[in-house]
């Protein structure tokens, strides 16, 4: 079931995807100690452009995952006119949430059909752990970068501190039930909301009205 990698910098373009309902806090690795029963976000790492060809996979299991694209004008051959298209925003990257149990065999038959030697499974640089995102950040991560109606703003994570902003939670509107860092980017006070070890996403202008500091700011 579809939500709708290359780490990003600075790029302005509109989302698709759909919502659904999660919860917890601060980037997770999985060990050999966890269960592989147990269900997490993962993000599978498919270089090529591969990311994109693993999800009909996913959709037969039924597996929950989320791949996010943007809409782009692009002129139709032979002709004056154009079409909104949807292309892969993370051409290497796909979100999936599931247990190691039922994702391994999908993904040794992924790798056999698709030719890929390497694991799938996107690691720490440094301690090579298996990354597991928290449901808390996927949650604020799919509602924001989801979106079709409002321009956002990708930026690696050395690009923003995090740190400088004002803890908040967004109250109406699109974006309303995230919570992130309100700090100003290129020029405007906007919502930030961070996926450790990857990326950091800005909503466009959010109204005032809307954003209510949490305890302890």
């Amino acid at each position: 079931m579809e939500l709708t990698g290359t780490i990003i910098e600075k790029v302005k373009i509109n989302r698709t995807g759909e919502l659904f309902t999660v919860n917890e806090k601060n980037l997770h690795f999985h060990s050999d100690a966890d269960s592989n029963s147990q269900v997490f976000w993962y993000v599978l790492y498919a270089a090529n452009g591969k990311a994109v060809k693993i999800k009909p996979y996913l959709d037969a299991e039924a597996i929950e995952y989320f791949f996010p694209t943007y809409q782009k004008e692009r002129r139709i051959r032979d002709s004056e006119r154009c079409e909104l298209v949807s292309l892969p925003l993370l051409t290497n990257l796909i979100f999936v949430k599931s247990s190691k149990d039922i994702l391994n065999p999908v993904l040794k038959e992924v790798k056999l059909r698709l030719n890929i030697s390497s694991d799938l499974f996107y690691r720490d640089f440094g301690d090579k752990r298996v990354i597991v995102i928290p449901e808390n950040q996927m949650r604020n991560f799919i509602i924001v970068a989801g979106n079709n109606k409002e321009e956002v703003i990708y930026l690696s994570n050395k690009e923003v501190n995090l740190r400088k902003g004002i803890k908040v939670r967004i109250t109406g509107g699109v974006f309303a039930g995230v919570e992130g860092a309100f700090m100003r980017i290129k020029g405007d006070k906007r919502l930030v909301v961070s996926i450790s070890n990857l990326f950091s996403v800005a909503t466009a202008y959010i109204p005032s009205c809307y954003v209510q500091k949490m305890e302890g700011q």
